[in-house]
């Protein structure tokens, strides 16, 4: 099989999860629709936007989709809009982890901080996205590698994600690739300068899959899926055609 022939079947593989927030748990079955009906090949349902507080009818139409679906709770602490304790949050992630969504985003810190929670979610077979966000930058590659090397011993499914600061740090996220072994991995920068590392770790490092928004984006540098479906398709496009 050609290059050219190895870069198309790469990004025909290349499936994108759309980012789901509302601050109505009624707009949600519409914002399922809307994202699937766009080209999603999965939606992850942010929880920790509002309707935690109407957590029973929001898990009754989300567990509808759970096998295409990331459920996450994100804390303020990490970056998310869950405003209740510690205590508040392990109870609602064991009651979202039971309706055994494809994955469950849970942070490293959680995961290192709550023995309990971590033997739940292993007697239960919950299987974990774990997850970290850098807001400040991009750190050097061995401090990446490392942090990776510590977060692939809680779950196979690994997110890493930094904030890029230059074109420069695309490259630094994207080296994890270069490591990885039996881990599906989901690294990429955030930012304006990140918005490469989002397009190429489906492509370069065949994560399973990479992030986008359904209207307006939940992170910056997140690109809306028409805009990037239309990318991957131009890529094929000129493959094809001999660019």
């Amino acid at each position: 099989m050609s290059t050219k022939e190895l870069i198309i079947l790469s990004v025909n593989k290349s499936k994108v999860c759309v980012s789901l927030a509302t601050d109505s748990v009624y707009k949600l079955p519409t914002l399922i629709s809307r994202a699937f009906h766009r080209g999603a090949d999965y939606v992850e349902i942010r929880f920790d936007h509002i309707i935690y507080n109407d957590i029973d009818y929001a898990l009754k139409f989300s567990s509808k989709i759970k096998n295409k679906a990331i459920f996450t709770l994100r804390s303020k602490d990490e970056g998310g809009f869950f405003e209740g304790n510690h205590r508040e949050h392990i109870s609602l992630l064991r009651k979202i982890a039971k309706t055994k969504p494809m994955l469950l985003d849970i942070e490293i810190a959680i995961l290192k901080q709550d023995k309990d929670l971590r033997k739940f979610l292993n007697d239960n077979e919950i299987p974990v996205l774990v997850s970290f966000h850098d807001f400040r930058g991009t750190p050097n590659v061995s401090l990446l590698l490392k942090k990776f090397e510590d977060m692939s011993k809680y779950s196979n499914y690994v997110k890493l994600v930094t904030t890029a600061t230059n074109s420069k740090d695309n490259f630094k996220i994207l080296s994890l690739y270069d490591n990885k072994i039996n881990t599906h991995l989901i690294a990429f920068a955030m930012g304006e300068h990140g918005i490469l590392s989002r397009l190429l770790c489906a492509l370069y490092g065949n994560s399973p899959f990479t992030y986008a928004s359904l209207d307006k984006p939940l992170a910056q540098g997140q690109l809306e899926i028409g805009v990037m479906k239309k990318i991957y398709d131009r890529i094929v496009k000129n493959l094809k055609n001999g660019r």
